[in-house]
């Protein structure tokens, strides 16, 4: 069996029918492509006959279709030549800008030019360039580029303005001194504007600048501080600090010593901070240790020899010893009662009276006057070499005895013989003066062996303390009284006494006479 393959069942076009289906479609076609044609070119005519900017035209971002040429100018103008703020840019540190006015840096719009250039977009080209552009700004926004006209003279005269606002002082290193502490500050890197670097880049791309960038660069270059090290100077300043300074002040009336350690703080106030060739140097302001001298507390009677104590604190301050000083005693006042002499007060002022009479040469030209004000010289007057610290020799006159002081420890004691009331030994302190192994008294013709001179009682009458006196017939005196009064005004000692005595002494050792 041949199977056969049947035709199914359908409808037929004709041939006729479909061709003129066809030349319908056709007719219909290009009537809507003509009436397309039509329209458009209408629009294009309204176009070109209008004084209007072609729409979806921009200026930069700025849109202007639409606008006669001279409000596209006015709004160009306003918004890019008035209302426009730039912001300056210090490019070594981001963070420093300010607001400015493009056109205060040569940037200048020009609005009416752009204006036209706008205009002109879709009129240049030929009818069918120019309805493509036009269909293009119906569909999308069509920028063109403004027109920037740069001054340079502008430009740097702004930049010379800006200088000093943009300028960033140099912070030098600095040292505080407070309290006794050292306080660190570091130095710190300033910056200036470079002025043709920056002007190179306004100049380079003026229109990227305003259009694309939309900040003005202010090229900066560093300045360096002009003390930038610290540290030596600080090293310096703790050294001082760290001094251990210890003023000492004796005082020969008394016996005693005073002392002032200065604290950092007093220290500090001392100290004074410069500069030598770009560093920092740490100095010792000597008038302000002088000045902390003169304020010590020493009583009212006594002062401190400024001087000699101001240099003991240099020297502590550089490192070497503090070298001791000696208090100094100041002038007294007497006034004068009906029953006082010359001698008299002498004894209660324990000053010969022609010690005190060079400070009141009045009452050497009249006599006392009851009532009158005497200027008695200070306790120390007599010291007149320089003081033996350490020594010190203790002599009573009531109680008839001597002691021997070294370094404040009692090192012997020996009974003596003062002078009688008529001719007494006077009361004070006195150093001893001179050494005469024997000594020669011709008013008495007897020689008083290791004699030390201590105060003259009268001008070219010295008083001292010596052995028992030989008589130039051959007697020694006095060697069964000693323990009371004997003398002219002398202390006699037994002959071991004087002997060990003398070599002890020097010259300079104070003698301290108790009544």
């Amino acid at each position: 069996m041949r199977a056969s393959i049947e035709r199914l069942p359908g409808r037929e076009i004709p041939s006729g029918q479909l061709l003129r289906a066809l030349v319908g479609l056709g007719l219909a076609l290009s009537g809507l492509a003509g009436l397309v044609l039509a329209l458009l070119l209408g629009i294009y005519g309204f176009f070109r006959l209008s004084d209007s900017i072609a729409p979806g035209v921009a200026v930069g971002q700025l849109p202007v279709g639409g606008l006669l040429v001279t409000d596209a100018a006015d709004q160009l103008d306003q918004a890019w030549n008035q209302d426009l703020l730039l912001t300056a840019v210090d490019t070594s540190d981001a963070s420093r800008t300010w607001q400015v006015s493009p056109g205060d840096f040569g940037l200048q719009v020009e609005a009416g030019e752009s204006a036209r250039l706008a205009y002109a977009y879709g009129r240049q080209s030929g009818l069918i360039p120019d309805l493509i552009d036009l269909l293009t700004g119906f569909t999308n926004s069509w920028q063109i580029a403004p027109v920037v006209e740069f001054d340079p003279v502008q430009a740097r005269a702004a930049l010379a303005t800006w200088a000093d606002t943009v300028v960033l002082p140099a912070a030098d290193a600095r040292l505080g001194l407070e309290a006794g502490e050292v306080l660190i500050t570091q130095a710190q890197w300033g910056r200036r504007l470079d002025l043709e670097a920056s002007l190179a880049l306004l100049s380079a791309d003026p229109a990227s600048i305003l259009l694309r960038y939309g900040f003005i660069p202010l090229v900066t270059e560093p300045v360096a501080p002009v003390i930038a090290e610290v540290e030596t100077a600080a090293i310096e300043a703790e050294q001082l600090f760290s001094r251990d300074i210890v003023l000492k002040a004796y005082d020969p009336v008394t016996d005693e010593w005073l002392e002032w350690a200065p604290n950092r703080a007093e220290i500090g106030g001392w100290l004074l901070v410069g500069q030598e060739e770009g560093r920092l140097r740490v100095s010792i302001n000597e008038e302000a240790v002088r000045a902390s001298v003169r304020g010590l507390p020493v009583g009212e009677e006594r002062t401190l020899d400024v001087e000699a104590a101001t240099q003991s604190l240099l020297a502590g301050l550089h490192g070497a010893a503090a070298e001791p000083t000696q208090l100094r005693y100041l002038p007294r006042y007497y006034q004068v009662s009906p029953q006082d002499t010359l001698i008299s007060i002498s004894f209660k002022v324990g000053i010969p009276y022609w010690k005190w009479l060079e400070s009141n040469p009045q009452v050497t030209a009249r006599g006392l006057v009851p009532g009158e004000s005497l200027t008695i010289p200070p306790r120390d007057s007599m010291l007149e070499l320089p003081v033996i610290q350490g020594k010190r020799i203790v002599i009573s006159i009531s109680e008839q005895h001597m002691w021997l002081y070294q370094n404040g420890e009692l090192i012997r004691e020996n009974v003596v013989s003062t002078g009688i009331p008529n001719s007494p030994t006077m009361p004070g302190l006195f150093q001893i003066k001179s050494h005469y192994l024997n000594a020669y008294a011709s008013n008495w013709d007897l020689t008083m062996p290791h004699f030390l001179g201590i105060y003259h009682a009268v001008p070219n009458f010295l008083n001292g303390i010596h052995g028992l006196p030989l008589l130039s017939n051959g007697v020694r005196l006095w060697a069964n009284v000693l323990g009371q009064p004997a003398s002219y005004g002398c202390v006699i000692l037994d002959l071991k006494a004087a002997e060990q005595l003398y070599s002890w002494a020097e010259d300079g050792v104070v003698v301290e006479i108790r009544s």
